[in-house]
């Protein structure tokens, strides 16, 4: 239970946190894949809360709207497969178009994807996922 938390607050163990400014995110079926986005006001990233909440693994299309990466977005996970530990995986390619990636089966996965300088506008919509 303590690790979900710190995914928000210290996911990689030197004070890595969840953007501070909420962002809309929206995904087809949030009771099912749950998304969370947000910029950090620090370095512009944004970054991504995506929850599986079901027994299964899910694949998800994420379309990113209103910015363009400027890197590979680094990933952390909280699984059932490890209940001790936020585990770093490899780095996930972005495009400007956004990346598919298959989330396991009640797990919390965030990533943190480098953006440029530029504010995102308070309306502006991203990421979404379709199924």
């Amino acid at each position: 239970g303590a690790y979900a938390f710190r995914l928000y607050r210290n996911y990689n163990g030197s004070g890595g946190q969840f953007g501070d400014v909420s962002i809309s995110a929206a995904s087809a079926d949030q009771s099912q894949l749950a998304i969370y986005a947000a910029q950090r006001t620090t370095d512009k990233a944004i970054t991504l809360m995506i929850i599986n909440k079901t027994g299964g693994a899910l694949t998800g299309n994420v379309s990113l709207a209103g910015f363009t990466p400027i890197g590979a977005a680094q990933v952390y996970r909280y699984s059932v497969a490890n209940l001790t530990a936020i585990v770093p995986l490899a780095d996930q390619p972005v495009s400007a178009a956004g990346f598919s990636t298959t989330f396991p089966a009640n797990s919390i996965t965030l990533l943190a994807i480098p953006a440029t300088n530029l504010a995102l506008e308070p309306q502006m919509y991203l990421p979404v996922i379709l199924k």
